[in-house]
């Protein structure tokens, strides 16, 4: 059987269950798959995630071995 077929019989399984769920059951699997789906980080943590990207790619940025040494940079 081709996977869209499996993919198809696999969907049509899943919402024939959930039709047979109780509304408060339902709702506890809605909610399960709202937890599950993946977070958006907002504008602000995508920016520093992209910077970290680039200060990792950047030959030239600081680098500390230890916590102690970055803390005695940031003292200096």
């Amino acid at each position: 059987m081709p996977r869209t077929t499996l993919e198809i019989s696999a969907k049509k399984e899943l919402y024939r269950r959930f039709r047979k769920l109780s509304e408060r059951n339902a709702v506890r699997v809605l909610g399960y798959i709202d937890a599950l789906e993946e977070e958006r980080p907002n504008e602000e943590t995508v920016a520093a995630l992209e910077e970290g990207e680039r200060m990792l790619k950047d030959p030239d940025a600081l680098r500390f071995s230890t916590v102690e040494d970055l803390l005695t940079e940031l003292r200096s």
